[in-house]
């Protein structure tokens, strides 16, 4: 009990603390909030066991090798995200060399031209899918594995919080532009009253799974990030991406990593 009514609080922290203002708010977004959580622990449960972000696994693991285009891109991330590990040492705090973080990333796809065989016929201008990566991104650093799928659900369940405050705000910004909004009736059924917010929130919760899904996708690409057909015998990197899509309907690369940060 005691843990569901803070999942409901850290909820109500992360859209708006002013839901708080309605009579029985509790009572009344217990149940979705619930059915939100437990849809997000299933969503974590297919993300899998951390992998090695290094220069080696760059080398070896070719879901790594084909995230970066190159392993100084590695360095440069953990350069650009990791002040707060810095802190860790610093305060003696971290007790091993192995960290533990959530990687995101952006997966672009476009359709290209290029030289590739059709058969045994060499041809040039052939339509051809290229896939990168690009945006990627560290979350929740933790110094124990333990401590990682906790933060894999609180990211999640955070993120489609934050995405329902931000899809508010940004009705409450249309509502703000029409014609008649200072009548009675336009206050009255405005997000900005408590009550109409949590009833459009509950709304919003009915269906967890238009929030967050999540989706795994193969890929076999060559070194220019190429994707090719199953019988092509050349060369290829071939893996499994875990592709998140969020409510608003953007999409993110997720993993698991462990890394040494030293």
């Amino acid at each position: 009990m005691k843990d569901t009514i803070l999942i409901l609080e850290s909820f109500v922290d992360a859209t708006n603390s002013k839901i708080r203002a309605v009579n029985g708010y509790s009572r009344k977004l217990r149940g979705h909030v619930k059915r939100l959580y437990d849809h997000v622990l299933q969503v974590a449960d297919e993300i899998p066991p951390p992998v090695n972000l290094s220069h080696e696994s760059f080398k070896t693991n070719p879901l790594i090798n084909s995230l970066f285009a190159k392993n100084t891109d590695i360095d440069r991330l953990f350069k650009s995200r990791l002040s707060n590990v810095d802190y860790l040492f610093s305060q003696k705090q971290v007790k091993t060399q192995t960290m533990f973080a959530i990687l995101t990333a952006f997966k672009h796809e476009k359709l290209t031209l290029g030289v590739g065989l059709q058969g045994n016929i060499l041809v040039r201008e052939l339509p051809q899918q290229s896939v990168n990566f690009a945006s990627h991104t560290l979350h929740a650093t933790c110094a124990k594995r333990a401590d990682l799928n906790v933060a894999l659900i609180s990211y999640i369940f955070e993120r489609v919080a934050l995405d329902i405050k931000h899809e508010m705000a940004l009705r409450i910004t249309t509502e703000s532009h029409r014609t008649g909004k200072n009548t009675y009736l336009a206050h009255v059924t405005s997000l900005a009253n408590p009550d109409v917010y949590l009833s459009a929130v509950i709304e919003r919760l009915k269906f967890p799974e238009h929030l967050v899904r999540i989706e795994k996708v193969h890929f076999k690409l060559n070194k220019m990030g190429i994707k090719l057909v199953d019988d092509d015998n050349q060369y290829a990197n071939e893996f499994d991406i875990h592709e998140i899509t969020w409510g608003d309907n953007t999409r993110n690369v997720l993993l698991q990593i462990a890394f040494n940060p030293l």
